[in-house]
């Protein structure tokens, strides 16, 4: 998640209506109101997202590079949020993976202020970091403590912030990317696929101040525009990060009770969706109104396996720390970068959801393959 310094600001949650294709849908739900095109269209979006199924495999990692050397250096690492499920999880990982090259890893406990960010970096310095990870926080933020780091010599490397197709943050050599724009693309068009060639009235549910979201909402709306079947179109529910637990719910709730010809809604984190069910069930229990979501969060995963989440585009924490880590051992060594890196997805829905455990585990479902191959890309192996 990318968030920008407009996130100390709380906004109130907006709504905004976005032009799809053509006229307002009508009823939402099944595919009572499929026609033959829109039919086609539907089979044509299955098809894309079935592709995306199946255990990835670990494919052009870069070249290979030895780490022998780094024996001993440490690497500090700024999460956004150190208490949040998912860079938690990715910090655990990435101090496993960095473990496996003699490396140390060091989590700054950080409160998702920027105060906490500045004094993250201020300890690595002084500290005698080998490189720095920006895990969520913006670089363009921290320009004097980025300035300090480079003049002590210690690269500095955001993770899990830019789309895998963007360029490197502006005065940086290094970057880990994550496919933001691909997972919002598969949310959409499963979305069309479930309704059958109906058409699709979206609730997307975004908040604005996070780096991502801008993109995400269009991809999902390109996508509307040309696989959703005539009538499709979204709303997009605006809702700042710190009042998920007490507005996505309400706001949920009221869009839907606003408009019961919604039939899908899109949470582009899928901790939203925690929130965006009861609001849900609340005003369209009787209803197909199916979430579509991404992220990969082991609580999450298991509304996938009850059938609260009908698909998440999920990650695999581990596999990222690999290409985090990765990336700062290049950084570390001088290496190339390697060009637009970032871990794999995989749809995770009710074929499927089983491979994640049960209860689901984080990274589960991803196989052992990528492990194996960043080992032998290392020289460790």
């Amino acid at each position: 998640m990318k968030i920008s310094k407009s996130m100390v600001a709380v906004a109130a949650a907006t709504t905004l209506v976005l032009a799809g294709c053509g006229a307002d849908s009508g009823t939402g739900g099944g595919s009572a109101n499929a026609t033959a095109d829109g039919e086609a269209l539907a089979q044509e979006a299955a098809e894309m997202v079935d592709e995306y199924r199946a255990v990835p495999t670990p494919d052009d990692l870069g070249a290979p590079i030895d780490v022998s050397e780094l024996d001993g250096e440490t690497i500090y690492s700024i999460p956004i949020d150190s208490g949040a499920e998912f860079y938690a999880d990715g910090e655990t990982a990435m101090a496993e993976v960095a473990a496996e090259a003699g490396v140390d890893f060091v989590t700054f406990p950080s409160d998702g202020t920027q105060t906490s960010y500045q004094q993250g970096i201020q300890q690595a310095i002084n500290s005698g970091a080998g490189a720095i990870l920006l895990n969520g926080p913006l670089p363009e933020t921290l320009g004097p403590q980025i300035d300090a780091a480079r003049d002590a010599g210690i690269p500095v490397v955001p993770l899990h912030i830019n789309d895998m197709e963007d360029e490197t943050s502006e005065g940086l050599e290094y970057e880990a990317f994550a496919p933001f724009n691909l997972a919002a693309r598969l949310m959409a068009l499963d979305a069309i696929a479930h309704h059958e060639g109906a058409p699709v009235n979206a609730l997307i549910i975004e908040s604005s101040e996070t780096g991502p979201a801008e993109d995400m909402v269009g991809t999902m709306q390109q996508v509307l525009d040309e696989f959703g079947p005539e009538g499709s179109k979204a709303t997009v529910m605006n809702v700042a990060v710190p009042q998920w637990a007490t507005r996505i719910q309400d706001e949920v709730q009221s869009n839907l009770l606003r408009d019961p010809t919604i039939n899908a809604v899109l949470p582009i984190y899928d901790n939203m969706a925690t929130y965006a069910a009861p609001g849900i069930q609340q005003a369209a229990g009787g209803r197909d109104v199916p979430i579509f979501t991404f992220n990969g969060t082991p609580s999450i995963l298991k509304m996938v396996a009850d059938g609260t989440v009908a698909m998440n585009v999920a990650e695999n924490p581990d596999w990222v720390a690999h290409v985090n880590i990765d990336t700062a051992f290049r950084a570390m060594l001088g290496e190339e970068p390697v060009p637009g890196v970032s871990g794999p997805v995989r749809v995770i829905d009710e074929t499927n959801v089983e491979e994640t455990g049960n209860p689901p585990r984080s990274g589960e479902g991803f196989g052992d393959e990528y492990r194996d191959a960043y080992r032998e890309l290392w020289g460790l192996s």
